[in-house]
């Protein structure tokens, strides 16, 4: 269990490293597209109300140098590419990977800690709570979360916009327990509106990804029957059959999908 929730820590500490936010073409799969794509080619649409990646840094967007944030000290680039590799390509345990950043940054700084070290020891604070609240009713274990994020917010008030915001508080919880109660997480940290707005894209993008799952299976199942045709038929002629019991199956499907409710 201790290593099970370690992992959940470090993909927090992914997700805040890039602010706790991501964005992907919107391209859903479309029934005129004149071939069938491969399952990789089948996309999902991005969440909304999470900012694009986003590091606070030492720059404004004019170029012109700002203060510092008092929670962290700049580092160089080569630093921070060697930090970021170092505790995503370790396979040691996320205490140790944390305690590695602070012996790295040692040589570096003589005083405070990088951002990425900063984020390190709240992953660790996450993995920490996920494990002593783990027996407790979900409504406390939220009420814990809060509390935790409260106590990071006002230490660190330069980085409560970006690290303890209302979608990031709620993409933490996401990360630590999952979305089969997301509409406990979603009224816990979200506005009402907001809540059910992202239930709503929830449900969608659920019914995409069980779309894009279909469509896989079905598909490799279509290719290993083709695959058995094509050592009895001219390779010419193979290719032409393949291509037309494609398309007609690709048809098929997303009529049979825009028949579902």
């Amino acid at each position: 269990m201790t290593r099970r929730y370690g992992i959940l820590a470090l993909a927090i500490l992914t997700l805040l490293l890039v602010n706790l936010g991501w964005q992907e073409e919107q391209s859903p799969i479309s029934p005129e597209r004149s071939e069938a794509p491969s399952p990789a080619d089948v996309q999902l649409p991005a969440e909304p109300g999470i900012p694009p990646p986003r590091i606070p840094n030492a720059e404004g967007m004019d170029g012109k140098s700002k203060e510092v944030p008092s929670s962290w000290q700049a580092m160089p680039d080569e630093l921070i590419n060697q930090l970021a590799s170092e505790i995503s390509d370790s396979e040691l345990p996320l205490a140790q990977r944390v305690s590695n950043l602070e012996a790295t940054e040692a040589g570096w700084l003589n005083k405070g800690e990088s951002l990425i070290r900063l984020q390190g020891r709240y992953a660790l604070a996450l993995d920490q709570l996920a494990q002593e609240s783990e027996q407790l009713p979900l409504a406390e274990r939220l009420d814990a979360l809060s509390r935790l994020q409260d106590r990071w917010a006002a230490d660190h008030p330069d980085l409560a916009v970006d690290l303890f915001n209302p979608d990031a508080r709620l993409q933490q919880a996401r990360q630590l327990w999952g979305d089969e109660e997301l509409a406990t997480l979603a009224r816990h940290f979200l506005p009402s509106e907001q809540a059910e707005a992202t239930l709503v894209f929830a449900g969608a993008r659920q019914q995409q990804l069980d779309q894009r799952s279909r469509y896989q299976r079905e598909l490799a199942e279509l290719e290993q029957q083709l695959a058995v045709s094509q050592q009895q038929m001219d390779p010419a002629l193979w290719q032409q059959h393949k291509e037309e019991v494609l398309s007609q199956w690709r048809r098929d499907f997303f009529a049979r999908e825009q028949g579902k409710p």
